[in-house]
């Protein structure tokens, strides 16, 4: 039987890592849950805000500073009774990420195969 795996662009890296959304009028806090070289899941524990497009910070552990890239909404998911296992977040795809934060986020690839 065929499958109907989605390919995806970049690899990804399950990581719980401290993230702050900042749009001109508020900040969010979440928790990444998986990351990648183009964007990231964030889960949030509520709807974060209706802004498209944001800058994100990010805090991974063993990295001496904060990850800070532009972002947009790829999709965003939400707890239904028929689906509690999904975490309610959005996909976020980076539109901006300095070479800084692409090098780490590169060992981390790296590291995890």
């Amino acid at each position: 039987m065929p499958t109907h795996e989605k390919k995806r662009r970049y690899s990804r890296a399950d990581v719980s890592w401290p993230v702050f959304l900042l749009t001109p009028h508020c900040i969010v806090r979440g928790e990444t849950k998986n990351i990648s070289l183009g964007g990231a899941f964030i889960h949030f524990l509520s709807d974060p805000v209706q802004d498209r497009s944001f800058r994100l910070v990010i805090k991974p552990p063993n990295y001496e500073g904060l990850l800070v890239v532009s972002a947009e909404v790829a999709w965003r998911s939400r707890q239904q009774e028929s689906r509690p296992i999904l975490p309610r977040g959005m996909g976020v795809q980076f539109t901006q990420i300095p070479s800084s934060a692409r090098s780490f986020l590169d060992s981390v690839f790296s590291c995890s195969f």
